[in-house]
């Protein structure tokens, strides 16, 4: 007859060998699901204005509409300088609001990549042709200008 420590310990054995079994059978949790990301902007284009020549009035009667809006949409503008410096701006467009980034490469003056997020956004003549319009941006904040220019 079989001692009642011994019954016990092959019940515990067992018991040990059927959880590690079970243990090993079952599959940790699902990993939680990434929250979706925010769709890409719109794009309405990408101008290079050298010595007046360039200009593109589609793209930016696009990124002005998508403003009024209120439309996830993106237009980028790179100027060049009298020196030949390229210096662009990216304006996005978002639900909420918008932000500009300026990307320097000016030799003669700041350089760097400056992200604007501003309040309020016009559309503004420029000075050197009356068909032609740019962008006024105010109560800026976030690269250390209140007022910015998109030329």
């Amino acid at each position: 007859m079989d001692s009642p420590t011994g019954t016990l310990a092959a019940a515990v054995v067992r018991f040990s060998l059927l959880a590690a079994f079970l243990a090993a059978c079952s599959s940790p949790p699902p990993p939680k699901p990434k929250p979706p990301s925010p769709p890409e902007p719109r794009s309405c284009g990408a101008e290079v204005v050298r010595r007046g020549e360039g200009y593109d009035g589609g793209a930016r009667a696009c990124i002005w509409n998508a403003y009024k809006t209120r439309e996830h949409a993106r237009f980028t503008t790179t100027r060049y300088t009298i020196e030949g410096d390229p210096i662009s701006y990216t304006i996005t467009i978002t639900p909420t609001g918008f932000e500009v980034v300026v990307d320097s490469k000016d030799r003669l003056g700041q350089r760097g990549v400056f992200k604007h997020t501003c309040r309020t956004f016009e559309r503004i003549v420029q000075e050197e042709n009356a068909e032609r319009f740019g962008f006024a941006l105010s109560g800026c904040t976030g690269a250390g200008a209140d007022r910015l220019a998109v030329p």
